[in-house]
C-alpha cells in the first residue's frame, strides 16, 4: 500500500519554516490574527504521513522560526544565552510535530487523526505554558487569535485548540471533516469578526489614577500623583514603584498620608523582606491611612531577582470593594486572576513593569495578555505599567484608555466593581487539563493497542473522505 500523500523533504521542511513565519505575524507588533487560523494548519500539511523523526526536526523547525521572530526581545535581556531559551520553547512543538508525524504515517487515514493532532499541540503548549519548570504562556494560538466570545467559557487554552481543531480537519480528515474544518475556521473567523463589544456600565464608577514612569522612584511617583487634582478613588502606582518603602520612614509616612488626604486606595509595587537577604515582590494595598492588604507575587519572573514566590491570592477589601491586586507576571498565567475572581475579586488593579529596554515589540505582546485575563473573568482591569502598556480594560476585554508607550504619563479612568463569575471562572479553566488528560490517554492506547484506522475501513468509519491510496 502507497502513501496517499507525498511531499519532498525539501518542500517538507519548506513548509514548516514558513509556518513559523506566518504565526509571528498572528502577534504584535504586526497582530494579523486571521493567520493564527492559517499558520498551524500550514505545519500540519508538512507532517502529513512525515513520521516521528522527521516529524520532530519540522516542529522543531517552525518553533525555532516562531519563537526567535516573535521573541527576538528576548535578546535585550539575556543576549546569546536567548538562543538556548528560543530551542527549549521549540521543542514542545518539535515533540508534538514528532508523534503527530508518527500517528499519520500508521493511520493516514483515520478519522479520529485531526482531533489528535490537536490535541497533540495543545497538550503540549499547554504544558509549556503552565506546568514546565520554564513555564512562559506567551505565543499561544488562542493568544494570536486574540480575546473572543470563546473566551469566558472556555479561555485562550480552550480557544487555541479549536484553532488547532480547525487545522487538523483540513489537512487530516476525509471530506466530511474538512468540511468540518471549513465550517469550524468560518466559525473562528466570524468570532474574531465580531469580536465582544465595549461594556456599558449603569453601576457606581471608580475613579482611577495611574502613573506610568520608567523612573521606580518613590519621589517621582509621589510627585506626579500630588500634581494631579484627584481624589475618592483608587492610585495606582507600577511594580517596584518604591522597593525601599519599608526601610524609609519618611517615604512610608508619606503614601500613607496620601491615602488619607485623598480619601483613596493606593496600590502600588514594593519589597517585603524577608530572612537571609530573601524578598516577597509586593503589591501594597493602603487606604485611609494604613495598610489595608498585600499581595505576594505568585509568578516571579525567571532568572530574575524577583523574589520568593508567593502562595495565596486573595482580593483585598477596599471602601471601592473587593479589588484584586496581581503582580505583573501573574497576569500572564490562568491561574492567579481566577483564583482572587473565585475567592470575591470585584475589579483588578495590576501593578506592572516592562523596562524600556526591553523593546516595543515586548510591550505590545505582553499588553495583550491582560485582555484575555479580563474577558476570561468577566472584570475591569486596569494596569499600571512603568513605560507602557498602561491601560485600562472592561470586562469584555477591550482597551478602554492606554498611554502611549516609553512615556511619562497619568491614565485617568473610571473602572467597576462586578459580582458573578464566567463559566470559564467556575469550570472552563480546566478544559486544557482535560485536553492533556486524552490526549495522553490516546498515546497509551497508540502504544498499547493501536487504534483502528488504516486503510479502506477508516475511511468508512471515520474518515468520510477519499482513500487517496494508490493499490
Amino acid at each position: 500500500m502507497g502513501e496517499p500523500y507525498t511531499m519532498t523533504l525539501i518542500s517538507r521542511f519548506a513548509v514548516a519554516a514558513g509556518s513559523g513565519g506566518l504565526a509571528i505575524l498572528a502577534f504584535p507588533p504586526v497582530g494579523w490574527w486571521p493567520v493564527a487560523l492559517v499558520a498551524w494548519a500550514v505545519l500540519m500539511l508538512a507532517l502529513r504521513v512525515a513520521g516521528f523523526r522527521q516529524g520532530f526536526y519540522l516542529g522543531l523547525l517552525h518553533g525555532v522560526v516562531f519563537y526567535a521572530g516573535s521573541l527576538s526581545w528576548l535578546w535585550h535581556l539575556f543576549s546569546q544565552a536567548s538562543v538556548g531559551l528560543w530551542v527549549v520553547l521549540a521543542l514542545f512543538p518539535a515533540m508534538a510535530g514528532g508523534v503527530v508525524g508518527w500517528a499519520a504515517k500508521r493511520h493516514p487515514l483515520a478519522g479520529w487523526l485531526p482531533w489528535f493532532a490537536a490535541s497533540a499541540f495543545a497538550a503540549l503548549g499547554y504544558v509549556r505554558a503552565e506546568i514546565f519548570w520554564l513555564r512562559f504562556p506567551w505565543m499561544t494560538p488562542g493568544l494570536g487569535l486574540g480575546p473572543t466570545w470563546l473566551s469566558p467559557w472556555i479561555g485562550v487554552y480552550g480557544t487555541g485548540f479549536l484553532v488547532l481543531l480547525a487545522g487538523g480537519l483540513l489537512v487530516f480528515g476525509g471530506l466530511r471533516w474538512r468540511a468540518a474544518g471549513v465550517g469550524l475556521t468560518a466559525a473562528l473567523a466570524g468570532l474574531g469578526l465580531f469580536r465582544p463589544p465595549p461594556v456599558e456600565e449603569s453601576g457606581v464608577p471608580i475613579p482611577l489614577l495611574a502613573v506610568q514612569s520608567e523612573a521606580c522612584d518613590f519621589v517621582t511617583y509621589h510627585e506626579m500623583t500630588m500634581e494631579q487634582p484627584f481624589e475618592d478613588g483608587i492610585i495606582l502606582w507600577p511594580e517596584y514603584a518604591a522597593p525601599a518603602l519599608r526601610s524609609v520612614r519618611n517615604d512610608y509616612l508619606a503614601v500613607l498620608e496620601l491615602s488619607r488626604e485623598r480619601r483613596s486606595a493606593v496600590v502600588l509595587g514594593t519589597i517585603r523582606p524577608l530572612p537571609n537577604k530573601r524578598h516577597f515582590n509586593e503589591a501594597l494595598t493602603l487606604e485611609n491611612g494604613e495598610e489595608a492588604g498585600a499581595h505576594f507575587k505568585n509568578h516571579p519572573v525567571h532568572f530574575f531577582n524577583d523574589g520568593v514566590a508567593g502562595t495565596t491570592a486573595e482580593p483585598v477589601a477596599t471602601q471601592f470593594g473587593m479589588a484584586g491586586t496581581p503582580i505583573c507576571f501573574d497576569c500572564d498565567y490562568a491561574a492567579t486572576v481566577r483564583r482572587m475572581t473565585a475567592a470575591g475579586a470585584e475589579f483588578f488593579v495590576v501593578p506592572s513593569m516592562d523596562a524600556e529596554h526591553w523593546s516595543r515589540r515586548q510591550h505590545l505582546q505582553h499588553a495583550e495578555i491582560f485582555r484575555h485575563r479580563a474577558l476570561e473573568n468577566g472584570r475591569w482591569m486596569a494596569v499600571c505599567a512603568t513605560s507602557g502598556v498602561t491601560q485600562l480594560i472592561d470586562p469584555h476585554g477591550n482597551r478602554v484608555a492606554a498611554l502611549p508607550l516609553m512615556e511619562e504619563g497619568v491614565l485617568r479612568g473610571e473602572l467597576f466593581a462586578r459580582s458573578g463569575t464566567t463559566f470559564y471562572t467556575r469550570v472552563g479553566w480546566r478544559f486544557p487539563q482535560v485536553v492533556l488528560g486524552a490526549w495522553l490517554g490516546a498515546c497509551l492506547v497508540l502504544l498499547v493497542r493501536p487504534l483502528p484506522g488504516a486503510g479502506a475501513g477508516a475511511i468508512r468509519n471515520g474518515g468520510g473522505g477519499e482513500s487517496g491510496v494508490s493499490k
